[in-house]
């Protein structure tokens, strides 16, 4: 297979082989499966098991990209759902955001970016997983303007940079500004996918998406779409609860593992 795709145009995945080829297709199911299931979150799972194969800047950037496509298949679902009170307010904050963190992301070297992207991505989900937000609600109004762009700036620019995670980073604030389940999805899949418009936007602008990448995501489109049907169909019949969990532990893991893989290439 990855003989073929070298004959092709703009050569894509050129000089990766062929178990590392089918490695990046499963990590892009998987991922959008998740994106499917919860509305966000392709881009860390993807990112953080295709940078293995790829190398932390072409992992991100094809995350980006599938994450992108595969966010059109929400967004009708999101749209009867979404809750506009609490969307409008982070735009503005997500824009700053991705702006300072794509800067970042072009100016870091791939060792030195491989250890932030860990070290970000362990801290939005330990964040995520005891709740932070949600005990600093006690002492500080969340649903300040203040607040809420500060969030957003800060998730807008840890997603650009690590290539995923600014919805961990926004959950917590998101779980309590929505008053039910399916306004709590509707707005992550809007929020989520305006990000990620704004994202693709600005890495265009920096010259970031080239020919070969367009041709790699078209090649991943089947598994994108078969994925994030899954993903939805999984989330519609069964309690999400006990898998997001198992999730957060799971991207700890590899978190760890990316900071250590970058040390040793640092060292």
């Amino acid at each position: 297979m990855a003989d073929a795709l070298s004959t092709l145009p703009f050569s894509p995945f050129l000089g990766i082989a062929p178990w590392a080829l089918a490695g990046v297709f499963a990590s892009h199911f998987f991922g959008c499966f998740i994106r499917g299931a919860f509305g966000f979150g392709s881009n860390v799972p993807i990112v953080l098991l295709t940078t293995w194969l790829l190398g932390p800047h072409h992992a991100i950037l094809l995350a980006v990209m599938t994450g992108l496509v595969a966010q059109f298949h929400l967004i009708p679902q999101g749209l009867k759902t979404v809750d506009w009170q609490v969307t409008k307010p982070l735009l503005g904050g997500l824009l700053v955001g991705v702006a300072m963190g794509t800067w970042a992301f072009t100016v870091l070297a791939a060792d030195w970016l491989t250890v932030v992207m860990g070290l970000l991505i362990a801290v939005i989900v330990v964040m995520d997983y005891f709740r932070l937000l949600k005990r600093l609600d006690l002492w500080i109004n969340l649903r300040s303007k203040l607040v809420t762009s500060t969030l957003a700036t800060t998730a807008g620019a840890v997603g650009a940079v690590s290539g995923g995670g600014a919805f961990y980073f926004l959950v917590a604030y998101l779980k309590l500004a929505c008053p039910t389940p399916a306004t709590l999805r509707g707005t992550n899949i809007i929020t989520s996918g305006l990000f990620m418009f704004a994202r693709v936007g600005m890495l265009v602008v920096a010259g970031l998406i080239s020919y070969t990448l367009l041709v790699e995501t078209v090649l991943l489109i089947p598994v994108v779409f078969a994925a994030t049907w899954t993903g939805t169909k999984f989330f519609r019949s069964s309690s999400p609860a006990r898998f997001f969990a198992a999730l957060q532990l799971m991207l700890i893991a590899m978190a760890t593992m990316l900071v250590v893989k970058g040390i040793v290439e640092i060292t």
